[in-house]
């Protein structure tokens, strides 16, 4: 949809101030606000493809998760949308820890993750900080990689963020579900200081 910049700017740092009062838009933060705007607008100008979803890296405390969670606000102004087998289907996301995921594996087997490998749209937040194989009752699986892999097969719209480099999540995670991610995910770095060593009210 039409729209224009310095206005999406301003909004976006307003919800960025209502989710987190010490929320500052410095040059570095807006830069990937603009590439998040523009991507959910489905600008050509976006550099990147718009047929892939998004991964959020950079060190911790550099404002990921908000983002991810600014942006799920944001999209419901327009009520931004996206085709998937031919139909027309709404761009609702929520951030959901990747902790929280095993936990759902482990409490309830795959019927805690089913959510996740069937939603048009996920975000998994803070990829490569789990553990690298989960339990329920001596089956043993590397969640998250499943769950990419999943998703992946099904052409899935996917977020993620990150606190790792790339570098250290080939280290992690095998080749193939490297390629996936590659597949899956534009690689968009935040940079800039740690919020929470400066910010009292951090998210």
């Amino acid at each position: 949809m039409p729209y224009k910049m310095e206005v999406a700017l301003f909004v976006v740092e307003r919800i960025g101030r209502s989710l987190d009062p010490g929320f500052v838009m410095t040059p570095e933060v807006q830069a990937v606000y603009i590439k998040l705007i523009q991507y959910f607008h489905a600008d050509p100008e976006f550099p990147g493809e718009l047929e892939k979803g998004l991964m959020l890296m950079g060190p911790t405390g550099t404002g990921k998760t908000l983002a991810m969670q600014v942006m799920a606000i944001y999209r419901q102004i327009d009520n931004t949308a996206f085709i998937f087998n031919r139909k027309v289907c709404k761009m609702n996301f929520e951030v959901v820890d990747v902790n929280h995921v095993i936990n759902s594996y482990i409490s309830n087997f795959y019927d805690g993750i089913l959510v996740y490998l069937t939603r048009y749209i996920v975000c998994l937040d803070d990829v490569g900080s789990e553990s690298e194989y989960a339990k329920h009752f001596g089956n043993k699986i590397d969640v998250i990689s499943y769950i990419l892999t999943e998703r992946y097969s099904k052409r899935l719209l996917t977020f993620a963020t990150s606190n790792f480099p790339l570098k250290t999540l080939e280290e992690k995670y095998d080749d193939r579900i490297i390629s996936r991610m590659y597949a899956l995910f534009n690689f968009i770095t935040m940079k800039g200081n740690d919020f929470r060593k400066t910010n009292k009210n951090p998210k």
